[in-house]
C-alpha cells in the first residue's frame, strides 16, 4: 500500500506541476472524443465527419473553457441533423435549448456529462455510469445524464428514421421526421427505465457516500452497484423489456472498480485515526469528526558526507 500511495502522490505532484500542459492536453482528448462520437452517430453530412476537421476543432477547444466543447458539439449535432431533413434539425435544435436553457446555464459545465453517455454506451460501459457518477458528481449529474441518455436513444430513432425515408416510394405518405422521432422517443420504454433508475442510483450512492460512518465510500460503491443491477433486472422483468442481464451485471462490476480506482487518486481515508473534536463558543457547541486520508510524504534528507583525513 506504502508503495502505491507513494506512486499516486508522485504522479499527482508531477500532474500538479505541469497543470499548463496537462489541462489542455486533457481537454483536446476529451473534444476530440466528443466530436468523433457525434461523427460516428449523426455522420449524415460528410462534410462535418472529416478527421481533420475534427481534430482541427479538438485543438481549438483545449485553450478554450470547457462549456465551448458543448457548444461547438450542439451546432454539429443540428448541422447533421439537416441532412435527415429541416424538421429533425429544428427537433435537435428545440431539444438543446430545452436543456440549455432549463439547466445548462445554470451549470455551464453539465454539457460535458451528456455529451459522455453515448460514448459510455459505444464502449458498453453505459451501466457503470451511475455508479462512477453518483461518487463523483452526485445529484447535479442527474438531468445532464438523463439528457445524455435520451440523446444516445435520439440519435437510434433517427437512424430509423434515415431507413425508413430511404424505403419510402412515391405513393407512400409522407413521413414527418419530428413526429416519428418523437414518437420512438415516448415509447421508449427501455430509455425510460434507463433514466429512473441511473436518477436513483446516483441520488443513493451520493447519500451514501456522503455519510460520517466508517467506510461509508465502499458502502456506497457496492451499494450502487447491487441496487443498479436490481433496479433494472426488476424493471426489465416488470416493463417486459429485453436487456442483457450480462451487460448489466458486468458493467455494473466495471463501474464499482473504476469509483474505487478514482476514490484512490482522490484520497483515501484512515479510520484507525479517527478523530473527534467538541468546542464551543457563546452560541453553539461544535462536534467535529476528523479522520486524516491516507499519504505518503517523501522526506528530504540532506547526508552531509565528511571525509577525515590522517596527518603524518
Amino acid at each position: 500500500m506504502t508503495a502505491l500511495l507513494t506512486f499516486r502522490d508522485n504522479v499527482k505532484a508531477f500532474i500538479s506541476r505541469y497543470d499548463y500542459i496537462f489541462t489542455p492536453i486533457g481537454k483536446g482528448i476529451l473534444a476530440l472524443c466528443i466530436f468523433f462520437s457525434i461523427s460516428t452517430q449523426f455522420g449524415y453530412l460528410a462534410v462535418l465527419s472529416k478527421g481533420i476537421l475534427l481534430v482541427l476543432l479538438a485543438l481549438i477547444c483545449a485553450f478554450l473553457p470547457l462549456e465551448i466543447i458543448t457548444g461547438i458539439s450542439a451546432i454539429l449535432i443540428v448541422l447533421q441533423s439537416f441532412k435527415v431533413s429541416v424538421d429533425v434539425a429544428l427537433l435537435s435544435f428545440a431539444l438543446i435549448m430545452v436543456f440549455y436553457c432549463g439547466y445548462m446555464r445554470f451549470i455551464p459545465k453539465s454539457g460535458v456529462i451528456a455529451l459522455l453517455v453515448p460514448i459510455f454506451y459505444v464502449c458498453h460501459l453505459a451501466y457503470a455510469l451511475p455508479v462512477i457518477i453518483g461518487v463523483l458528481v452526485g445529484p447535479a449529474a442527474i438531468v445532464p445524464m438523463g439528457f445524455g441518455v435520451m440523446l444516445y436513444y435520439y440519435e437510434g430513432a433517427v437512424a430509423d428514421l434515415v431507413k425508413v425515408l430511404a424505403a419510402a416510394t412515391e405513393d407512400d405518405e409522407a413521413v414527418q421526421g419530428f413526429q416519428y422521432v418523437l414518437a420512438e422517443l415516448v415509447g421508449n420504454k427501455e430509455m425510460i427505465l434507463t433514466i429512473i433508475v441511473f436518477a436513483v442510483v446516483i441520488l443513493i450512492a451520493y447519500l451514501i457516500h456522503r455519510s460520517s460512518f466508517e467506510h461509508a465510500w465502499m458502502v456506497s460503491f457496492l451499494v450502487a452497484g447491487v441496487l443498479n443491477i436490481v433496479l433494472f433486472l426488476v424493471g426489465s422483468v416488470t416493463l417486459t423489456i429485453e436487456m442483457s442481464i450480462g451487460a448489466i451485471l458486468l458493467e455494473s462490476i466495471v463501474g464499482v472498480l473504476i469509483a474505487m480506482l478514482f476514490q484512490f487518486w482522490k484520497g483515501i481515508v484512515d479510520y484507525q485515526r479517527t478523530e473527534v473534536l467538541q468546542f464551543e463558543d457563546d452560541d453553539y457547541y461544535y462536534y467535529v469528526k476528523a479522520i486524516p486520508k491516507l499519504s505518503v510524504s517523501e522526506s528530504n534528507k540532506n547526508v552531509k558526507h565528511i571525509n577525515s583525513k590522517t596527518h603524518n
